[in-house]
């Protein structure tokens, strides 16, 4: 069951002074994202399936040490399928988002070239979806590596650079076992470790093993692919204005206590209540906040616009509220889209 909800959490908040009667608040709030590739919204049964076939033990790795030319090397990549798939497993244990995830470890590919991509037939799916009680499917179907060790000397510096560069690449599969449609989707990932010590062998030796690098890299594929695949929380900050006005301090008493209505009512007579247009400008954007904060994106579009027009009457000196808010409109504006693809990724209407 998808138990993800469209909602905003607040942290603390952190002062910055901007002049001697204003202070520029700012807060991260968690908003959630929709995923790259999305899973039909009633697939609540997940099967991961090995569908690789392995890396040739001499392909994609070099060596390059110093004053030498590269060279290839051998490594085994047989694990990192089950690596990449385990990791991926674990995450989405932890995220509620299927009621079952089954993994299947072992690779259901019978082929012997690593170039060539064969995705599970229609019939296979409908197999092990009856096999396994699941109603979609989530393929590993290749797993490349491309990795480099080169050693450096820095001549500013006198000392030894050893650098290991790997780039991931897999491709994957979403198949539904009544719909022969299939989503295949390709990602990149790079992985850095370097280091550098007036010792050659030091600058060799701190760089991790290469084999224990490669699952390391894996791993970290298999964690990061997860926001790729279901919506993924994410942390934006947001800022407030706090100024001497009467009013404006007033709203802060609500806001420390989240009553986000009450701020906006008291931002809004604040409004009303003066002629100071920067005081108008910061409210309006302080309001704005507070909407997108209870869930009205609508108005927080309206009342951001409001405050970029207010901004753009004031002097060169508040040049960066300016900025800020062409910023935070274009935000606003991709959260609204967000929305709506999350209502349907997550089956809500």
């Amino acid at each position: 069951m998808k138990t993800f909800r469209l909602k905003i959490i607040t942290l603390g908040f952190v002062s910055v002074f901007l002049s001697s009667c204003t202070t520029l608040m700012y807060t991260s709030l968690d908003v959630l994202r929709p995923a790259k590739i999305a899973f039909a919204p009633e697939a609540n049964n997940l099967l991961l399936v090995n569908n690789t076939i392995t890396q040739p033990a001499e392909y994609g790795h070099k060596i390059q040490l110093l004053n030498e030319r590269a060279k290839k090397v051998t490594l085994p990549t047989d694990s990192l399928s089950i690596f990449c798939l385990g990791a991926l497993k674990e995450e989405l244990d932890g995220k509620n988002f299927f009621s079952t995830i089954q993994l299947l470890t072992n690779t259901l590919n019978a082929g012997s070239d690593f170039n060539n991509i064969s995705r599970l037939n229609p019939g296979g799916v409908k197999n092990l979806c009856k096999s396994q009680q699941a109603n979609v499917i989530l393929s590993l179907d290749k797993i490349k590596v491309n990795d480099d060790l080169i050693e450096y000397y820095v001549n500013e510096n006198n000392t030894f650079l050893s650098t290991l560069d790997v780039k991931f690449e897999t491709f994957w599969s979403i198949q539904y076992p009544n719909n022969p449609k299939i989503t295949s989707v390709q990602f990149k990932d790079t992985i850095y470790w370097e280091s550098e010590s007036y010792y050659r062998k030091k600058a060799m030796n701190d760089i991790p093993n290469r084999s224990d690098a490669l699952i390391d890299g894996a791993l970290y594929v298999g964690q990061k692919t997860i926001n790729r695949f279901i919506p993924y929380w994410d942390k934006v900050d947001r800022y407030l204005f706090k100024s001497n006005n009467k009013l404006m301090k007033q709203a802060f008493d609500s806001v420390y206590v989240k009553n986000w209505t009450s701020a906006i009512e008291i931002w809004e007579n604040a409004i009303k209540n003066t002629k100071n247009t920067r005081i108008q400008a910061q409210a309006q954007n302080n309001i704005a906040v507070a909407y997108e904060i209870i869930g009205n994106m609508d108005k927080a579009s309206d009342y951001a616009a409001k405050s970029y027009y207010s901004f753009s009457k004031i002097p060169v000196d508040e040049f960066n509220s300016y900025s800020r808010l062409i910023d935070y409109m274009n935000e606003l504006e991709q959260r609204k889209s967000e929305i709506s693809i999350l209502k349907k990724q997550l089956g809500e209407k």
